[in-house]
């Protein structure tokens, strides 16, 4: 199982994200646990080997 961290501009804000959905404007990003959070932003990068995604504002 890859469990993925959530950057938004370089910092850590979210961590064991499993679902990460582009709804209009938004992206939401679940966690392990069920609990979601809304972003604004792009996906600038998602890295597999480093387990991370990379939201810019």
């Amino acid at each position: 199982m890859c469990n993925l961290n959530l950057y938004v501009n370089n910092q850590l804000v979210m961590e064991d994200v499993m679902v990460v959905e582009k709804k209009d404007n938004k992206i939401i990003a679940m966690d392990l646990f069920g609990e979601s959070k809304e972003f604004q932003g792009d996906i600038v990068k998602i890295d597999l080997n480093e387990n991370i995604i990379l939201i810019e504002c």
